[in-house]
This record gives C-alpha cells, sequence and structure tokens, in this order.
C-alpha cells in the first residue's frame, strides 16, 4: 500500500467516526448538554476571551463575587476552540459558532489523536494493514471516546495527543531530531496540565537510562531535556503576565517547576559531556542530577511538596475532592470502569512482551520502549483513573500485534455467517471496556443510572430557559451546576468545582450540609438572590446523603424556611427560590 493510500484510509475511518459520533450525540449537542462540567468552564473561558478579557487574564468573575476565580488553565487549549469560533462567528453568529467549535474540536483532537496511533503502529509493525486495524480500534476504547466525543473540548484530549506525539518520537531511531520531537511534545503537555507529570517523569527516565546504557544516545538526551525546558518557559513567557513570575502556584507550570526543568536540563547537558565510561557510573551522575534539580522546590515553593491539593479545606476535601471520581485510584471505582481502565492496557502489554521476545535489533528496541511506556501509563492509571485513556492508547500497538494475525485468519474463513462472526470476535477482544459495558447494563441495569439521566435534563438549555427569564441574580447552586448557570443564563454563581476557588467552595458546602441558620447566615454574607439545584444529581445525593437532615436535604424534601420563596419553573425539574 502507498503512503498516500494509507492516510486516506486513516482519513476515511476518521470521517465515518466523527459521522458516526455526530449521530449518536446529536440530542446532547442540540440541548448544549456537555459531559463534564469542565467542557462548559472551558468554553466559557473562550468565550470571555473573545468579548474583550485579558489574554493573560484567566479569572472567572462571575463566580466568587467579588473577587471572582482565578482558573489555572491554560491558554494552549483555548486557541483551537477560539480559532473556530473566530473564522466561523462573521457567517453564523457567536453562539452558531461556539456550538459548531463544540463539534469540530473535539473530533479534530480525535483525528489527531488517530493519525498518530496510525504512525505509531505502522513504525512497529510494519504492516499497513496492522496499522489501519491499529486505527479502526482508537475509537473502540471507552476511555479514548469519553475524552474525545463532540462537547468534550476540556484539556484531556490534547493531552493524550501530545503523550502520543512524544511516544512516536522515542520508538524511532535516537536521534536529535527525535529529541526536539519529544521535548516539544512534553513542553505542550506540562503547559496543558501537570496531571501529565507521572508520564512525563516516565519519559525523561526512558531517554536517560538509554544513555546510560547507550552513550550514542547522548544527542537524544541533551535534545529532549532542552527542548522540554526551553519550550516550557516559552509557553509560560507568550501566555502569563510579568507579574507571576513572582509566584509560584502550586497547580500549574510557574517559577519553580521552570527552575527544576532548567535546572536537570543544564546538569544533564553538562553530566553527558564528561568522559563517564561504566554505566554505573551514569546512573549515579543522573541520581544527582536528578536531586540537585529538587533543589528550588524548599528554596522557592516548599509549601508544593505537598501537591497541588496538600493545603486543600478539609470539608472541600471530603465533600469533593474525595468524590471526583477521576482522580481516585481504580480500587475506588465501579467494575465497569475498572475494566475499562485497565483490560485493553493489560491486553496491550502481553502483545508487547510477546513483541519483544519474538524479534530482535531496532525493532525489539521498539518494543522495549513502548512495553515502558505502557507500564508507566498502567501504572499512572492504577493510582489515577483519568491516565486510563494515554494507557488505552499506548496499548493499542501491542494488542494489534496479539489480533492481526487471528483477524486474518478470520477474514480467510470460507462461509460468510462464520466470517462476519470470526471478524467481530476478533474486534470486540480489542474493546473489551465496551463489551464488559454494554453486557453488564444489559443484565443487571443500575437504577440510579436512571435517576442520574433525569436530573441531567436540568443542565439542558431547553431547562435553563426558566431560570434565564429571571431577573438577574446571584445563585447558589452545587458546584457542577454553576458551570451550567454561568454558561445559559446571565446569572452569577458563588463556586463551581475549580479549587482555586476553596473559599467560596467551602461555603457552598457548609451551606447545603449545614443547618438552616447556618445556610442562612453564608447566603447573607454573600448577597445570594437565589438557591437552586437539580435533584437526583450525583452531587445532591452526596449531599443528601450524608447529611439527611441538612439545609439541603431539607429543602428537597419541601421544608421550605420563611426567608424564601419557591419559584415556579414550569417543565423543568430544577428547584428555585429566591431570598426575600
Amino acid at each position: 500500500m502507498t503512503a498516500r493510500r494509507f492516510w486516506l484510509s486513516v482519513a476515511a475511518i476518521w470521517a465515518i467516526t466523527s459521522v458516526l459520533l455526530v449521530v449518536i450525540t446529536w440530542s446532547a449537542v442540540v440541548a448544549w448538554r456537555f459531559p463534564d462540567p469542565d467542557d462548559q468552564m472551558r468554553l466559557l473561558q473562550v468565550r470571555d476571551w473573545l468579548a474583550g478579557q485579558s489574554w493573560f487574564d484567566l479569572t472567572q468573575h462571575r463566580l466568587n463575587d467579588p473577587v471572582g476565580v482565578p482558573m489555572h488553565w491554560s491558554r494552549v487549549v483555548d486557541l483551537p476552540i477560539a480559532a473556530v469560533i473566530v473564522t466561523l462567528r462573521p457567517l453564523l453568529g457567536q453562539l452558531l459558532a461556539e456550538h459548531v467549535a463544540l463539534v469540530v474540536v473535539p473530533l479534530l483532537t480525535l483525528g489527531v489523536v488517530m493519525a498518530l496511533v496510525a504512525a505509531i503502529a505502522r513504525r512497529m509493525l510494519a504492516n499497513d494493514g496492522a496499522a489501519l486495524m491499529a486505527v479502526c480500534i482508537t475509537p473502540l476504547g471507552v476511555e479514548v471516546l469519553h475524552q474525545l466525543r463532540p462537547m468534550r473540548i476540556d484539556h484531556h484530549g490534547w493531552q493524550m495527543a501530545t503523550a502520543l506525539l512524544a511516544a512516536y518520537a522515542l520508538v524511532g531511531t535516537p536521534t536529535r531530531k527525535a529529541g526536539l520531537l519529544t521535548g516539544a511534545a512534553i513542553a505542550v503537555w506540562l503547559s496543558i496540565s501537570l496531571e501529565g507529570l507521572p508520564m512525563i517523569a516516565a519519559i525523561l527516565a526512558l531517554v536517560s537510562l538509554k544513555w546510560a546504557v547507550t552513550p550514542a544516545s547522548r544527542a537524544l538526551l541533551t535534545a529532549t531535556v532542552a527542548a522540554t525546558s526551553l519550550g516550557a518557559v516559552f509557553i509560560f513567557l507568550v501566555s502569563h503576565p510579568a507579574s507571576a513570575w513572582l509566584v509560584s502556584p502550586c497547580d500549574a507550570v510557574s517559577p519553580v517547576y521552570l527552575a527544576m526543568l532548567m535546572a536537570a536540563a543544564a546538569g544533564t547537558i553538562a553530566l553527558t559531556a564528561l568522559p563517564i565510561r561504566t554505566i554505573v557510573g551514569r546512573l549515579v551522575g543522573l541520581a544527582g542530577v536528578g536531586l540537585a534539580a529538587l533543589a528550588p522546590l524548599p528554596l522557592l515553593a516548599p509549601q508544593c511538596a505537598a501537591g497541588p491539593f496538600g493545603q486543600l479545606d478539609p470539608l472541600v476535601h471530603h465533600y469533593w475532592y474525595m468524590n471526583v471520581a477521576e482522580g481516585l485510584p481504580l480500587w475506588d471505582q465501579a467494575p465497569s470502569v475498572i475494566v475499562n481502565t485497565i483490560a485493553l492496557p493489560l491486553l496491550g502489554l502481553a502483545g508487547a512482551m510477546l513483541a519483544v521476545r519474538t524479534s530482535a535489533g531496532e525493532e525489539r528496541a521498539r518494543w522495549i520502549t513502548l512495553s515502558f511506556l505502557l507500564v508507566a501509563a498502567t501504572a499512572a492509571a492504577i493510582f489515577v483513573q483519568r491516565s486510563g485513556g494515554v494507557a488505552n492508547l499506548l496499548a493499542i500497538a501491542g494488542v494489534v500485534h496479539l489480533l492481526h494475525p487471528l483477524l486474518l485468519k478470520a477474514r480467510a474463513i470460507d462461509s460468510l455467517p462464520k466470517r462476519l462472526v470470526a471478524t467481530l470476535g476478533v474486534f470486540a477482544a480489542a474493546a473489551p471496556g465496551a463489551v464488559f459495558h454494554v453486557s453488564s447494563t444489559a443484565l443487571a441495569p443500575d437504577p440510579r443510572v436512571a435517576t442520574v439521566h433525569r436530573a441531567m435534563g436540568c443542565l439542558d438549555a431547553n431547562d435553563m430557559q426558566a431560570l434565564h427569564a429571571l431577573p438577574r441574580g446571584n445563585v447558589l447552586a452545587p458546584l457542577d451546576i454553576s458551570p451550567t448557570i454561568l454558561l445559559l443564563t446571565p446569572h452569577d454563581a458563588v463556586a463551581s468545582g475549580h479549587h482555586r476557588g476553596a473559599t467560596a467552595m467551602h461555603d457552598v458546602i457548609a451551606a447545603f450540609v449545614g443547618s438552616e441558620d447556618q445556610a442562612h447566615a453564608i447566603i447573607r454574607r454573600r448577597r445570594i438572590d437565589y438557591v437552586a439545584f437539580c435533584p437526583g444529581l450525583p452531587e445532591i445525593m452526596i449531599y443528601e446523603g450524608e447529611s439527611p437532615i441538612g439545609f439541603l436535604a431539607r429543602l428537597d424534601a419541601g421544608r421550605t424556611p420563611a426567608w424564601l420563596t419557591p419559584m415556579a419553573l414550569p417543565g423543568s425539574p430544577a428547584k428555585v427560590w429566591r431570598v426575600r
């Protein structure tokens, strides 16, 4: 197969997948129903920027009146969303241009991810048919598809893309060009979010080990660390005001982390220039550089040693942080989530290990590299579930190495019915998470899911019209509902589920789980005009379950205090009260 025909085939698979995803998610697209509140906040961030808010100002000013909430997000992810909106706004108007961006940007991200999977599989398997099978498998992963479907515009999809770009560079020849590409991918990844730190550390450890074992890989190592540090500094400079150099927040790239990167890069480049003749000597030198690179942490930001959430308010930590499922380890997840997250990586590891055993030379070195990355990604996913998307994508080449021979045998069966069943069986084996999800849902449906789906109607554009019609005010609402209120109504809100607004988050939680008197005091202090929530949503059930006689539970049971007036919202499941 020619290269042109191969990439046209990849594009065709992506186009068919995109059409199917639009059809499947059409009802959510039309209703402005987002997969996650972070997607709504991302669109708000872009909307505010295009409306005149400074490029450097990431504050959400309609939260936590009067000071707002400074977001820890990156402008890097805003760029493609803004580009689509600005391009289409003259033709379609602001709202419709936003609507198109909500569909186009995730699908473009999916296209980038599928292209990188194709490139990695082609390099690893040296078989265009097998590489196309890898492309077909990509959207079958539940964890992958969750982050790359229409309306999902938050940063996770781009993190997957940068991880794959680094992996593609590393499974090639260990040259300076590969190092520059790896470092550039890491720099962008870091600038998007610090969530990728465990995998980034694994990548830097990998290129360091390559040099320790094979000094000829010096160009790969030095180019990687140089491109990582300089790239991160450049992105920081162009996306932060000068005043940002004076502080070091722990939840995003900041001066302390940049100083650590620069120290690591300078130390590594100096070390590799020394005539160290033994592997042990090189490993000891690398360990010394690593320890030296930690020096800026206690000097510039000792508080960051506890991590970005180390100083979180105890009430917020208990009710919010410990209930953010994607941030919890696998042993705290539902069985379906465990299977969706870990099944494909384990299958991919089996395939990669088999490839290591049966290959030699450069091919074997490539499989060892990919296996190292997949082990690291799988371990990261076990401890933090949201890392599962990267692990699933890195597993695909190993999965295809196992299953492509079976696919060839299935396609060689003479009987058409048997050939179809066998072919479907092979692809089912490549999508264990999806198969488990569908079968478990069919055999043992969870009644709580229907309750949550009914409550999700609260978050639709149609149901928000009733709240939109009320005079503008400040709304006390659960954390997960506030982004919907900001996006679809003119109202302000107290807090959303974003930790830099921890003081406001504390007040929201304290009001809902506390007594009526405690809630009233918070509402008066914050000059609240409305109280609103959607019965049946997970956050509501958490508050009511832990505080069955609290303010929110009593409201939901119809016990309205004298200082609240119920507001009629015809056709909406939302409950709203006006503060007298």
